[in-house]
């Protein structure tokens, strides 16, 4: 033990911790000093109570105040532990009253109570201006407002409907002559295509848009404003579109739909007399339904039905084929007898056939005959009536209908 308490290792360790015990001592008793001053008392602290709320003392019943701040600033001075139990229990109370003070304008100081008379206080501002003014109370009707631009495209609102129809409005009399409007606001987001039925909170205003400061019995109202989508009946107009072939005749296009139902707003729907559908003909071949959408015009959110049921009645039409270059035969003649044509002078005729397209694709050329009767005719010109043969029960027309020959006695050989 001698050999370590003669150690250098020790003595310096020794050191060590009496420095340390030193140094903190010096600094608790530096602490001490700064609490306390020369004579042993502790020293005054200074600290701020924002917002504290101020009250008003006066007749509730029969007057109305205004001018005065919700709230002050408290500033408090004094022995730390009074200003710290202060500020951290707010027991006390600012105020100001108005008991014994008339109707009018008037400044009066900001009191207040139950704080530590061993503190100092001090009230920002320490005094208010403050109007005085006989309370007032007239009932308002209540008009309900919501922004239109809401409503879904088509759909039109009524007539709100308002329980209750009016409000009382208390507050000062000067206040009280400039409400302009009371309304009722909707609030709500998105578009709207339903009835509304909501509470709305009653807001007083004056000419100028502006809030006024008044009591509102009962604050709030039940506001229904029916929401609709009008509606009219209009007639459908069929409108034939496109070319159908060459050879189909379209006899009639119609529709068991005489009607659609279109919905919109009421100006939309006033401006529309009928609605037209597109019909394209232009592959039909034969007697034909379709189901054809229905187009909605600009304004209309809807109609029904979407789509109508199109009837097109179509037949074959005929045609006409011209076939020339027939030469005219003769039946009957005598062989002793040669034939000249007067006219046709080259003995030539076309026939122009009416029929439909399959049936005149069938004619052939070769099989067609046209002639006329020479028996029993003699020397001499002859007018004779012309012959078609193979032609069926198709309708034709000659180009010469009489033909005029000349019949000569052949040269003997």
């Amino acid at each position: 033990m001698d050999k370590f308490m003669e150690s250098p290792w020790f003595m310096r360790l020794i050191a060590l911790l009496l420095a340390l015990l030193l140094f903190f001592t010096a600094n608790d008793l530096m602490n001490k000093e700064s609490r306390t001053t020369p004579n042993g008392m502790e020293s005054n602290d200074m600290d701020t109570i924002t917002d504290v709320p101020l009250e008003i003392i006066y007749d509730t019943e029969n007057l109305v105040v205004s001018g005065v701040p919700q709230s002050v600033d408290v500033k408090i001075e004094g022995q730390r532990r009074f200003v710290e139990a202060t500020k951290r229990q707010r027991d006390f109370s600012v105020y100001i009253d108005l008991s014994d003070v008339e109707i009018g304008k008037h400044r009066v100081p900001i009191l207040y109570k139950d704080v530590s008379e061993k503190l100092k206080v001090t009230i920002e501002p320490q005094y208010v201006d403050i109007t005085l003014q006989e309370r007032v109370t007239e009932e308002f009707k209540v008009e309900a407002e919501f922004n239109r631009g809401i409503l879904a495209e088509g759909f039109e609102a009524e007539k709100p409907e308002i329980k209750p129809k009016t409000v009382k409005i208390t507050g000062a009399k000067d206040v009280i002559d400039k409400v302009t409007y009371v309304k009722a606001t909707i609030d709500t987001s998105g578009l709207i295509n339903d009835t509304i039925k909501k509470e709305a909170l009653v807001t007083v205003l004056d000419q100028d848009l502006n809030k006024l400061d008044v009591i509102v019995e009962p604050s709030s109202v039940l506001v229904t404003i029916p929401v609709t989508n009008p509606r009219k009946n209009v007639p459908v107009k069929i409108n034939r579109t496109g070319t159908p072939p060459s050879d189909i005749e379209i006899i009639t296009v119609s529709t068991n739909t005489p009607e659609v139902v279109i919905f919109g707003r009421t100006e939309i729907l006033q401006s529309i007399n009928e609605i037209e559908v597109n019909v394209d003909v232009s592959g039909i071949t034969e007697d034909t339904e379709i189901e054809v959408p229905v187009k909605a015009p600009s304004g209309v959110n809807k109609l029904t039905p979407e789509t109508i049921t199109v009837k097109i009645v179509a037949e074959k039409k005929e045609q006409e084929s011209t076939i020339s270059d027939l030469s005219l035969e003769s039946k009957g003649l005598d062989q002793g007898l040669d034939l000249e044509f007067v006219s046709p002078t080259d003995g030539i005729a076309s026939i122009t056939v009416t029929g439909l397209k399959e049936e005149l694709e069938k004619i052939n050329k070769d099989d067609l005959h046209v002639f006329f009767n020479a028996e029993g005719l003699g020397q001499g010109e002859h007018e004779v009536s012309l012959e078609v043969t193979g032609l069926g029960d198709l309708k034709y027309e000659l180009s010469v209908k009489v033909a005029k020959i000349r019949l000569i006695e052949k040269e003997a050989v």
